[in-house]
């Protein structure tokens, strides 16, 4: 049995990073780049105004005062879209608006409220401003050559518009993996039908089908397969197809031992089966040629933790992401937690943030497989494999798996 960094040690040293793809920009939302993105133009492209008001020399209006202001040739008005088609000559100003080129020659933008119009042809300026003021300098913004986004940023709304900005239609990203699944046991039923003496219906399948697209996945659902070992030899032929293959198996060692010989004969080759973690100690993980394969307990509490701490990070590296583990923060305990076992253990909880930090409240039982804790549940508590107990009110490492409430 290995600990739980170094069996995700040995599942990122089997997991390759993907082939690349170009995606048009607006389909590449959380897709990693594979090359640095370089602008090849100025933003902004010419210096533009950021406020209604008067352009004008600043040789001209360094002087003005409210005591003394200073009269300016007053020539038209530059409008947003269309420059200014001459050069502005000492002692004339031009009316601006916000967002319009600022026009040839001048170098200040003076605010309205500093300036009266006097007549058609005239204004008075009655305070300088110092030159550049309220202007948008061509290139202050991106930098014609300068890099704009690195290399395995994972994209976000505004990235995509950075990119719609510097005139980019695509984007050259890693391509989303493609992740086989399938549930197996005689226990189970599809999610769809009504409820057997003695079945479940097989949520895992629906959960793992949601927290793949989560990580950026495409799914491939294969349903849910007895305990017919040609059934699951045909199944795992079509799922090694895929980037990734996921199997969950039921949750006695007889059913991991079953599924793990099938897929041994199948040409597996086998890299560990058992981590130091609770819940999830019964974790099958091997590659068939070069594709990661994974054999996930059934209760879904394990799996759960199984597809946060090993899988996730596995699909993320696939794609190229630089940032693969969760954030952690330091939380307090708000009851007291059990480990031990020489495991590492991840205890589902609320996380909560208020004036004070970050507060950890456990949630369901530890020896049930419930499924309503999850609902509430936003991260993980986890303490280290030399920890045997935390009281309430100790700081404890705790794992964010979705955004913390705010404490009212």
């Amino acid at each position: 049995m290995i600990s739980v960094e170094k069996a995700l040690q040995i599942v990122l040293d089997n997991t390759p990073v993907l082939d690349k793809v170009k995606i048009p920009i607006l389909e590449a939302r959380s897709m990693a780049l594979a090359e640095d993105i370089i602008s090849s133009d100025d933003i902004p492209s010419f210096d533009m105004a950021m406020v209604d008001g008067i352009a004008v020399r600043n040789d001209d209006v360094a002087k003005a005062s409210p005591t003394s202001p200073v009269t300016l040739k007053l020539d038209g008005e530059v409008k947003v879209g269309y420059p200014w088609s001459e050069i502005m000559q000492s002692g004339h100003a031009l009316k601006i608006a916000s967002g319009a080129p600022l026009p040839e020659g001048a170098d200040t933008i003076i605010l309205s409220e500093h300036a009266v119009r006097e007549s058609a042809g005239k204004v008075k300026i009655y305070k300088g401003e110092k030159p550049g003021d309220n202007i948008f300098i061509k290139g202050s913004d991106i930098a014609a050559g300068s890099v704009v986004l690195s290399k395995g940023k994972a994209l976000t709304g505004t990235d995509i518009g950075v990119l719609a900005a510097i005139g980019k239609q695509e984007a050259l990203c890693y391509r989303r993996p493609k992740v086989s699944f399938f549930a197996s046991g005689n226990d189970l039923i599809p999610h769809d039908q009504p409820l057997q003496d003695g079945k479940i219906r097989a949520g895992n399948c629906c959960v793992m089908q949601s927290q793949l697209a989560d990580y950026g996945a495409e799914p491939i659902n294969l349903g849910i397969i007895g305990a017919d070992s040609d059934e699951i030899k045909a199944s795992i032929e079509k799922a090694v197809c895929s980037d990734m293959f996921i199997t969950s198996v039921g949750s006695s060692l007889e059913d991991f031992d079953f599924i793990k010989g099938i897929l041994q004969r199948a040409g597996m080759d086998m890299k560990f089966w058992k981590v130091a973690i609770r819940p999830g100690k019964p974790l099958i993980f091997g590659t068939y040629n070069g594709i990661p394969v994974f054999g996930l307990p059934g209760n879904f509490l394990s799996s759960m933790v199984i597809l946060e701490e090993f899988v996730r990070p596995a699909i993320l590296k696939m794609q190229g992401k630089r940032d693969i583990r969760r954030v952690e923060v330091v939380a307090k305990l708000e009851k007291d937690v059990r480990g031990g076992g020489g495991m590492t253990h991840f205890i589902r909880a609320e996380v909560r943030l208020n004036d004070d930090g970050f507060l950890a409240n456990p949630a369901g039982s530890r020896t049930t497989p419930s499924v309503m804790p999850f609902c509430t549940a936003n991260g993980f508590i986890v303490i280290p494999q030399d920890i045997n107990y935390m009281n309430a009110g100790e700081m404890a490492r705790v794992q964010i798996i979705s955004e913390p409430a705010n404490s009212l």
